[in-house]
């Protein structure tokens, strides 16, 4: 089997790295895959395309840099008919629409869209849903990272529930059995460390937790925040401005993107994310591998993630006293917090594993091609 995948970037982000786990663990069950890519990455960030070579995974960069640049669709068609893939796979917005054209004008591959966020308050605007809507439509099937996402499909887009399998996002659990080197250095020797990672972008509730600091160091006054990851858009300048304004220098630090994520949560006490949308929240599966009691905005798909009380906290979205409290609440019963954050090592384990991900999205490529060759062959 022959698998080509169409993906926005390659820049390390959520969607590449699921992506770059599957394409190694379909090689596992003897499945060829390609990658090809709008472009590789975007600014800030860290291109992922030496790590499919490394895997042997060819990548194909269509070299459309800017969003508006549609006229790689005629490249990627040459690309379909030099690779003969028996099933064309995508992710991300830009990537799922331009298949569909491609699809529509040609009636092959078997074409499976991955549908990694709710897409509702992102991308070009709101012209953007229409574009979506006849994109997943004209898909042979669509996954979704979450239930919360297929709801959002049928809901706002009307994809129909039979068409949509939910898949949940899988990661290496051996990658987060250790950490390569100790960063508990960043916060100083002695501190309580609250970390955090994602775009820094307002969608992300980074404010949020900035604002629940000086509540936690009226209780631990020695605490420190370190928010992780890039900064695409520059928001990093405002989350700057609020620390500055709030008299946090030295208690928040905003450390920028991490190439070694393992050792970076090793590091943390807790684990706080206090993002207002998500598609999944992969970043949260990969602190409860590493150990890390989480506290958590309480929304889906989060709710599908995280066990209030038993491997984390949900608190309310928004809201820096409840983040606060949480986070005051595990930084302070110690006990209590290692237990839960080895019972989300056992989540992960039973629910989150790449080889559960892999086999699920192998099993429903067959599905899509049996039902392409019934097709074929009741039309012949």
């Amino acid at each position: 089997m022959k698998i080509l995948h169409l993906i926005n970037t390659l820049s390390a982000g959520g969607a590449e790295l699921h992506l770059l786990t599957l394409c190694r663990y379909l090689k596992q069950h003897g499945v060829e895959t390609v990658v090809a890519c709008l472009r590789e990455q975007v600014k800030g960030s860290q291109s992922l395309r030496p790590h499919f070579e490394k895997e042997h995974v060819r990548v194909v960069n269509l070299q459309a840099d800017s969003r508006y640049n549609w006229c790689f669709l005629g490249r990627f068609a040459h690309v379909l008919k030099v690779e003969r893939p028996h099933l064309l796979h995508t992710h991300l917005p830009r990537a799922d629409i331009a298949a569909a054209l491609i699809h529509r004008l040609t009636r092959s591959p078997t074409f499976l869209c991955s549908v990694h966020g709710i897409y509702r308050h992102r991308w070009f605007g709101p012209w953007a849903a229409p574009l979506l809507r006849q994109a997943y439509q004209e898909a042979d099937g669509v996954i979704a990272i979450s239930a919360a996402v297929k709801n959002w499909l049928g809901q706002d887009l009307g994809v129909s529930a039979d068409k949509v399998t939910v898949v949940h996002y899988g990661i290496e659990l051996e990658r987060f059995a250790y950490a390569a080197m100790d960063l508990r250095a960043a916060g100083g020797q002695g501190q309580p460390i609250v970390g955090s990672i994602g775009r820094l972008e307002a969608g992300k509730g980074f404010d949020c937790l900035i604002q629940a600091m000086p509540l936690v160091q009226r209780h631990m006054p020695h605490a420190v925040l370190l928010i992780a990851g890039h900064d695409p858009s520059g928001y990093g300048k405002t989350l700057q401005a609020l620390i500055d304004a709030l008299e946090l220098n030295g208690r928040v630090r905003l450390v920028g993107f991490q190439s070694d994520v393992p050792s970076f949560l090793y590091a943390l006490d807790v684990f706080a994310f206090a993002s207002r949308s998500e598609g999944f929240g992969q970043v949260i599966i990969e602190a409860m591998a590493a150990g890390k009691p989480v506290v958590a905005s309480n929304i889906p798909p989060l709710t599908e993630i995280v066990l209030d009380g038993e491997t984390g906290l949900l608190v309310a979205p928004d809201d820096p006293k409840a983040f606060g409290n949480a986070i005051v609440w595990l930084l302070t019963h110690p006990a209590e917090a290692r237990q839960m954050g080895r019972r989300g090592q056992e989540r992960v384990r039973s629910q989150f594993s790449a080889e559960r991900m892999s086999a699920e999205t192998l099993l429903l490529y067959k599905e899509l091609l049996r039902s392409a060759c019934y097709g074929d062959a009741r039309s012949a």
